[in-house]
């Protein structure tokens, strides 16, 4: 299959790794680095991004955590910052796109939670909440039924927050 893009080679795609995760204020999984760098660029697969991720961790640009999260080095910081310009303008735009909408991301979803309370056997309290905005409990009577709040919850919490408001300011006379 033929790919289209700019980034061909492994050290390109070591320079964007590096661009790409030097935007971000926190480690991340691997998932998210692949979702970040192959969102830049079309010219390169996964296997092409892992095998340069992992010299990159060998070399000791991207630091491993003990948790299985990936940060960018301070070595990797400075080879980035020298050979930032070896990458094309376009795709250093997307890099810092693509990392905005990821930091964007992992802060909503680490703003919204849920959990799952059994209270008797046909009682469960499901609570939801959106740090620092709006939390609800809600009493379901099975683990279906509260896995269908928590799932819905957690994929339109803002929507959800939106149509309580507008009930809850609503003139009702």
């Amino acid at each position: 299959m033929a790919r289209h893009g700019f980034i061909k080679t492994k050290e390109e795609i070591k320079f964007l790794i590096l661009y790409a995760t030097g935007f971000l204020p926190f480690a991340v999984p691997l998932e998210t680095i692949v979702d970040l760098c192959t969102w830049c660029d079309d010219g390169f697969g996964y296997f092409e991004l892992k095998e340069a991720f992992d010299e990159l961790i060998n070399t000791g640009h991207i630091n491993k955590l003990d948790d299985d999260l990936f940060k960018i080095a301070e070595k990797g910081r400075e080879t980035m910052e020298l050979f930032k310009n070896h990458l094309p303008y376009t795709v250093r735009e997307s890099a810092e796109q693509s990392a905005l909408r990821v930091v964007q991301q992992l802060r909503r979803d680490a703003a919204v939670t849920t959990s799952v309370k059994r209270l008797d056997d046909h009682d469960l309290l499901v609570s939801m909440n959106m740090e620092d905005v709006f939390s609800i409990q809600m009493h379901v009577v099975s683990k279906g039924q509260a896995d269908i709040l928590r799932k819905n919850f957690k994929s339109n919490a803002e929507k959800i927050y939106q149509v309580l408001l507008k009930a809850m300011t609503e003139d009702y006379k």
